[in-house]
């Protein structure tokens, strides 16, 4: 899928527009990001996510190989069903749409659209898009 970041109001591509002054993606973060930065990610042009995002901190440390693996998780934020206001464990694929289609196990039992469009509730912010199930 095609993203973008904009990064203090410059925007970073794959496939830089260069008439609307956007930037390649071939740079290093740590060049044009530092704590306490906010900047914006937007994933998937056509059912896209927009996340925004905050530098925490920087960790300084001795790389023993080329390769470096970076891992962070986001809190999952608590989504009620919207039948009865317990936690959602599934959502509707089609009801998502209108806003809605949160649903237990149990309410999804009774949903009128049918267990073939449920996906399950994962912590992502792709929860419900494209298929995702984590």
């Amino acid at each position: 899928h095609l993203s973008a970041f904009t990064i203090e109001g410059t925007i970073y591509s794959i496939s830089p527009m260069r008439e609307y002054e956007e930037r390649g993606m071939k740079i290093r973060l740590g060049d044009i990001l530092g704590p306490g930065m906010k900047f914006y990610h937007e994933y998937d042009f056509g059912t896209t996510t927009d996340l925004t995002l905050r530098v925490v901190s920087e960790l300084e440390g001795e790389a023993k190989s080329k390769s470096m693996q970076l891992l962070a998780r986001n809190d999952p934020p608590p989504i009620a069903c919207e039948s009865c206001g317990k936690i959602a464990t599934l959502v509707c694929t089609e009801c998502i749409w209108s806003g809605g289609g949160w649903l237990c196990d149990e309410c999804a039992r009774e949903h009128e659209c049918g267990e073939e469009m449920f996906l399950p509730v994962v912590n992502s912010p792709r929860v419900g898009m494209c298929g995702y199930a984590g």
